[in-house]
């Protein structure tokens, strides 16, 4: 049963198996906020909005995913509100300047994204259940190939080390004025306020060897270079953290390493008006990768000189092939 509370552009409201989910629709796409997903490695529900391609709900494409990490203290619902996400893909699709993809943004509070006594496994739950799982919600295969990881500060942290960690999970990854440090020696390296806006995360008291553990360099040292993930960096020059700083010797490391990567240094600060310019070339960035991957796979269907691409279902513009799978997802019920 759904009970229409407001018109379509403003939004739409419905109980569904027993759920009240708030929808938010714009003219390319829709967005579902509010929503809750079970995770092996959390006790409660874990909060997160989505935002789903127009026709999503209507045929059965495969599209790529984003999963979108917000920063330090924030929600499921920044990216929406104070990042205004769903207005940049909905332009970004409409111009043909990126495919449709889903994004899925959630909710990880002050966790940094690890695995702590004082916040919870959120490593394993975002890192490596949440793709299973809500992938599985969303009927959709995803593979290497169509599945990317962003985000910005402690979120761009987040991104970057999940992606370092397991490469072979993620075509391509982007940090927006990330909140990354070389490793350190010792406490006094970061002033009193940084210490407590780690927030227990490493440790409480801070620990140096649990954030070198955790660090991101230390993912980088260790990571696999082979399939390695397209990385993207942007900060702003004015940074009031100074993030430039790891940002730059973090594309510095990659470099050295001859891995893939990019960096953008912007006029701006550690502010919702950069990251709001920003993620729109952090999307153009991802998007280039998906389409690189199709046309790689294309080539390959198509090697045997074969003239069948309606047949395959590829298309000029490069939208997804439709597959043989029914959208029986829970969120187009």
């Amino acid at each position: 049963m759904r009970k229409v509370t407001k018109l379509f552009f403003v939004g739409i409201g419905a109980i569904c198996l027993g759920l009240v989910w708030t929808f938010t629709a714009f003219a390319q796409g829709l967005v579902i906020t509010d929503q809750k997903v079970t995770l092996p490695s959390f006790q409660t529900p874990l909060d997160y909005s989505i935002y789903l391609p127009e026709k999503y709900c209507v045929n059965n494409r495969l599209y790529p995913v984003l999963y979108l990490l917000h920063g330090y203290g924030g929600s499921h619902k920044d990216w929406l509100k104070a990042g205004q996400v769903a207005k940049t893909l909905d332009r970004l699709v409409a111009k043909k300047v990126i495919d449709p993809l889903v994004v899925v943004m959630p909710a990880a509070g002050k966790s940094w994204y690890l695995n702590s006594e004082k916040h919870g496994a959120f490593q394993s739950g975002l890192g490596q259940e949440l793709p299973v799982v809500m992938e599985g919600l969303l009927a959709n295969k995803v593979t290497k190939e169509t599945r990317a990881i962003a985000g910005l500060s402690m979120g761009g942290y987040g991104a970057l080390k999940f992606a370092f960690e397991v490469p072979e999970q993620y075509i391509a990854t982007a940090g927006l004025s990330p909140a990354v440090f070389p490793n350190i020696e010792s406490t006094d390296y970061f002033k009193p306020v940084q210490i407590k806006l780690f927030a227990g995360a490493f440790g409480d008291p801070f620990s140096v060897e649990i954030f070198n553990r955790e660090n991101v360099f230390t993912a980088l040292q260790n990571a696999k270079t082979e399939s390695f993930p397209h990385t993207y960096l942007t900060v702003g020059d004015d940074d009031w953290f100074g993030l430039y700083e790891g940002t730059f010797a973090l594309y510095q490391e990659l470099k050295s390493r001859k891995l893939p990567s990019e960096l953008r240094i912007t006029n701006g600060n550690h502010t919702w008006k950069l990251w709001r310019d920003e993620i729109e070339q952090a999307l153009v960035f991802i998007d280039s990768k998906f389409k690189a991957e199709r046309a790689e796979s294309s080539s390959e269907i198509l090697g045997e000189s074969r003239d069948d691409t309606v047949e395959l279902g590829i298309e000029n513009d490069h939208i997804i092939p439709a597959s043989i799978v029914s959208r029986n997802s829970i969120l187009c019920s």
